[in-house]
């Protein structure tokens, strides 16, 4: 599965591969919501998720450049491709 086809696809879905697939690798926090990142095949992916409501919101692909940006003080990139 590429980066396109995984963002295409249902949320449901998307949450269920991650969880079953990825490897959680970073978190961060980000107004009311817990950002986890996760690698998953060739490609990263952030699971948005909101604490208060106990509810995924989102699940979003993030290239190389975002991951380095948001998270370069979690780890080395060149580790984890």
């Amino acid at each position: 599965m590429n980066a396109t086809e995984f963002a295409n696809l249902p949320l449901k879905e998307k949450v269920y591969l991650i969880f079953e697939h990825g490897n959680e690798i970073a978190s961060r926090q980000f107004l009311y919501f817990d950002i986890k990142l996760y690698s998953f095949f060739e490609f990263f992916a952030e699971v948005w998720y909101i604490p208060n409501n106990n509810k995924i919101d989102r699940v979003e692909v993030v290239s190389t450049d975002e991951v380095l940006s948001l998270y370069k003080s979690e780890f080395d990139i060149s580790e984890l491709l």
